[in-house]
């Protein structure tokens, strides 16, 4: 697994550490997306590509999952 970031304006960066700070009912909403996203890679296989985190809290921090499967690595 790689994490990477954007801060405001910027290029993306690759993240080793992130930090999340939220309540339960928020960290379940982003567990049960995590786990939607990973049955729909085993599912879809390369036809699923990426999937947009929607928050029901007004102001939140973008996240996207990509299917491994469809981006080229990196060397690090």
């Amino acid at each position: 697994m790689k994490i990477y970031g954007r801060k405001q304006d910027d290029d993306l960066e690759y993240f080793q550490e992130t930090n999340i700070i939220a309540e339960p009912d928020a960290l379940r909403e982003l567990a049960s997306f995590l786990y939607r996203c990973a049955d729909s890679i085993e599912d879809d296989g390369e036809q699923w590509e990426h999937e947009r985190y929607e928050s029901s809290d007004a102001v939140s921090a973008a996240v996207v999952v990509f299917n491994p499967a469809l981006v080229g690595e990196e060397e690090d």
